[in-house]
């Protein structure tokens, strides 16, 4: 028999102060915290979804370097700075969970109190070392050296997913979420890092242009649209499925969502091929 884990006392701190918040404590009390830690995935994954297709549209205004560096300009306060950096919450919830759901599902892992754990405690130092780097802002870092190493760590996690999800009888479609997640797990957290990490890679229009020219540079963002939009796709699908029934309404949004991540990717895909 397993010896259950003892809650710390930080731990015990934090789930106090949530069971004083209404909404959190009715769903933790009648529905469960798996039922909480569910729905924050889909809620990060969501606002995950909405800064893609806002960092899809700030690409596209490299077309007018100058009038990307004036909107950068604007946008260089402390209100925008501070939501930027909060961005990295929901990206490395959504990624670490991620994470737990691969263990748990393909690799039968169900120590979900350590797993937990860690999630937090790693979360917490990665929020902290990318609000270090965006405050510097003086960072410099090769990126061929730097996504050399991110993809090869996502390759490895893709493969080994790969080969453990195929052997299952899930539809292709939960297959390839998988799996595209396994291969975007290091990649978005890198993303993330690597733009507060060199600030100007992110913020003036000259660097990124000079970055996105590299062909090396131009397949990983070829691959991360696409990657990226399907699994966003996917996950939406996932979501409405659960409250829809199968029929006209269902198969409508399904085309809907199929057609909004097409339209989302040609525009990807063309701004990276013509920068």
């Amino acid at each position: 028999m397993e010896k259950a884990l003892q809650i710390t006392k930080v731990e015990s701190y934090i789930i106090s102060l949530m069971d004083k918040l209404p909404i959190l404590s009715y769903y933790a009390n009648s529905r469960g915290w798996s039922f909480l830690i569910t729905w924050g995935h889909r809620l990060a994954g969501l606002t995950l979804a909405g800064y893609m297709f806002a960092h899809i549209y700030t690409l596209s205004l490299l077309f007018s370097p100058a009038g990307f560096d004036a909107d950068m300009k604007f946008l260089h306060n402390f209100v925008f700075s501070f939501l930027e950096w909060c961005v990295a919450i929901p990206l490395i919830f959504h990624s670490l969970n991620g994470g737990r759901l691969i263990l748990y599902e393909l690799f039968h892992v169900r120590a979900e109190e350590i797993v937990i754990r860690f999630i937090i405690i790693l979360g917490l130092i990665y929020i902290f070392i990318v609000g270090f780097f965006f405050i510097g802002k003086a960072q410099q870092i090769s990126a061929t050296l730097f996504w050399s190493i991110t993809i090869a760590i996502s390759l490895i996690t893709f493969f080994i997913v790969l080969f453990k999800v195929w052997l299952t009888g899930n539809s292709i479609l939960w297959k390839l979420q998988r799996i595209t997640g396994a291969f975007m797990f290091p990649m978005l957290i890198g993303h993330m890092l690597f733009m507060h990490m060199t600030y100007l890679t992110g913020h003036e229009s000259k660097t990124i242009l000079i970055r996105m020219q590299n062909p090396f540079i131009k397949g990983i963002d070829f691959v991360f649209i696409i990657f990226l939009l399907f699994h966003a796709g996917y996950g939406i699908f996932s979501i409405v499925a659960d409250y829809i029934k199968p029929g006209p309404l269902l198969k409508s949004l399904a085309f809907l969502i199929i057609i909004v991540m097409a339209i989302s990717a040609f525009f990807g895909i063309r701004i990276v091929v013509a920068l």
